[in-house]
């Protein structure tokens, strides 16, 4: 009888561990790692990044899942993925940004606003609350209702029979097509034909979020062999204002101007001209790393003003990373956009880093 008992303990004990109840995190919430899953609710933000990104949780704010393969089966307000492989299965109750290669917008899934997917196979399959956006090579929606528009941008579509589309379809003249008229309320229109595959927006759109990709990785390397620069930017910017800013950006502006100046001198010059390929290239490196400490800057002061814990370099980076990036995709002030990161970010490069040669710090 007391092995029946035992038994019966070990039992209920087992149970009550497998059912574990969700945590509730009231700040914002960053994690990464190799495999990072998300099981809480979260009152506000949350940054995932890992190889392998899941969600199960709910988060108040927006949530930014990236990864090699990102899953998303929880709630969030706004939803932004990026990976390589995407599924989506939740409940996103505002907008929602996907970009990545293969993505899965499952039939479980529900957005209750608008949609842009960016990607290379895009399979839809899930109700839209307004209108959808995709960008891609191939597109598939199947069994969906579409409350608004629908914009798609292809060389292969096709939308079955089950699909209702409630606003206007539109699609590329010379993309090839399947699906019934019956099916869309609106009209159908007709866009300009895909030149060539290099020009299509969903191209231009991909190059954007690899170089998203490609600036984290450049970071994360830096991060681990000098990040001694990271630190100096939180020491010297650790309070920042506007007379600051105009400062970064009149230091960047001189350097984006004059530096060329003394380039083209030197290759005036025969003895000067490997000086001047030196110059040259340190010029091109400089305006790269630029917008990587731009973005930096800008995720430790949100970091710095409204959360009150530890610094976490990589989620810091990201996360400023993140949102140049989805600044850069709106149409009207993306030029802008780059053109003050890239000022601004030499500005950072040279109080940090060009100051400091010769110094003992």
């Amino acid at each position: 009888m007391k092995k029946i008992r035992l038994f019966i303990c070990l039992l209920i004990s087992f149970m009550m561990i497998g059912t574990v109840q969700a945590k509730d995190i009231s700040h914002f919430h960053a994690e990464i790692d190799n495999d990072v899953k998300l099981e809480d609710n979260v009152a506000g933000s949350t940054v995932l990044a890992g190889s392998n990104a899941s969600m199960t949780g709910k988060a108040d704010g927006v949530s930014f899942v990236l990864g090699n393969k990102v899953e998303f089966k929880g709630k969030s307000e706004y939803g932004v993925f990026a990976g390589n492989s995407i599924s989506v299965s939740g409940l996103i109750n505002k907008d929602v940004f996907v970009f990545g290669n293969l993505i899965d917008i499952d039939k479980d899934a529900s957005l209750k606003r608008d949609a842009l997917i960016v990607g290379t196979d895009v399979v839809v399959k899930s109700n839209i609350g307004r209108n959808i956006s995709i960008y891609a090579s191939s597109i598939s929606i199947k069994d969906s209702k579409i409350e608004g528009n629908v914009k798609l941008y292809a060389t292969n579509i096709e939308i079955d029979d089950k699909t209702e589309i409630k606003g206007n379809l539109s699609y590329p003249e010379d993309a090839s097509v399947k699906f019934s008229e019956e099916s869309v309320a609106g009209k159908v229109i007709k866009t300009d034909a895909i030149e060539s595959e290099d020009n299509t927006l969903a191209s231009i759109m991909m190059g954007k979020f690899w170089s998203f990709l490609s600036l984290i990785l450049v970071f994360a390397v830096l991060s681990l062999v000098a990040s001694k620069l990271f630190v100096r930017v939180q020491n010297e910017y650790e309070k920042f204002d506007f007379n600051k800013g105009l400062e970064l950006f009149t230091k960047g502006l001189l350097f984006l101007i004059f530096v060329p100046i003394i380039i083209f001198t030197l290759f005036l010059m025969s003895i000067g001209i490997p000086l001047a390929l030196i110059l040259l290239a340190l010029y091109f490196i400089i305006i790269y790393l630029s917008n990587l400490f731009t973005g930096y800057l800008i995720g430790y002061k949100i970091w710095q003003k409204f959360f009150d814990k530890d610094i976490n370099m990589l989620v810091v980076g990201i996360f400023g990373f993140a949102i140049l990036f989805i600044l850069n995709l709106i149409p009207g002030i993306n030029f802008i956009v780059s053109i003050l990161t890239m000022i601004i970010g030499i500005g950072i490069i040279y109080d940090v880093i060009l100051k400091k040669i010769g110094s003992s710090d």
